[in-house]
């Protein structure tokens, strides 16, 4: 990979207000009157990861039986700097899940509590009123509409989504730290 590609995909991971807004987004979409809207950091994670990378979406819905018509992603967004997936310490991951979390929190938009070992998350009232906001706008209507379609058929256990995307992802265990791969949408 170029250095020009790792400073552009850096400069662009360093805006977290997009990474926030994001996640309310899907929080949002997730969001039930009698129970958390996400269990698990894990789950967060690989949900966010999916929504993030438009392509890999596209894989995983059509994988579970969606047709590639009632999938939200256009031939750019495939193409963009943004559709490279870059290797982090955990794999495909974001590593700063936690303080992604704490900083909603510390917002009061997100709420984050524990059962045993699990840690639920919610959105607030506030974030819950800054989300249909977000969704009302040009930027993320389509992130919603997307993260609606997760909900739909991906919210699945923390263990049971991260078995469907491996096993749906292959390349993803062999990417080097900081390795970046261009997903098409089409299976290896």
């Amino acid at each position: 990979m170029s250095l020009d590609l790792i400073e552009i995909v850096t400069s662009l991971d360093r805006d977290e207000d997009v990474h926030l807004a994001r996640i309310i987004v899907l929080l949002k979409a997730f969001s039930m009157h009698d129970a958390p809207a996400i269990e698990g950091i894990t789950k967060l994670a690989k949900l966010d990861f999916l929504l993030r990378y438009p392509a890999c979406l596209e894989r995983a819905l059509i994988a579970r039986g969606v047709s590639p018509k009632n999938i939200p992603v256009d031939d750019f967004e495939r193409l963009t700097i943004e559709a490279r997936m870059i290797r982090y310490r955990y794999g495909p991951w974001d590593h700063r899940y936690r303080r992604f979390l704490n900083i909603l929190v510390a917002r009061r938009l997100a709420v984050v509590r524990t059962d045993g070992r699990t840690i639920q998350i919610d959105l607030t009232a506030q974030g819950s009123d800054l989300a249909k906001k977000l969704i009302e706008s040009p930027g993320f209507s389509r992130v919603y509409e997307r993260a609606v379609l997760l909900s739909k058929h991906l919210n699945l256990k923390a263990r049971a989504l991260m078995e469907f995307i491996y096993q749906q992802f292959p390349e993803l265990t062999s990417l080097e730290f900081n390795e970046g791969i261009a997903f098409t949408g089409e299976a290896p």
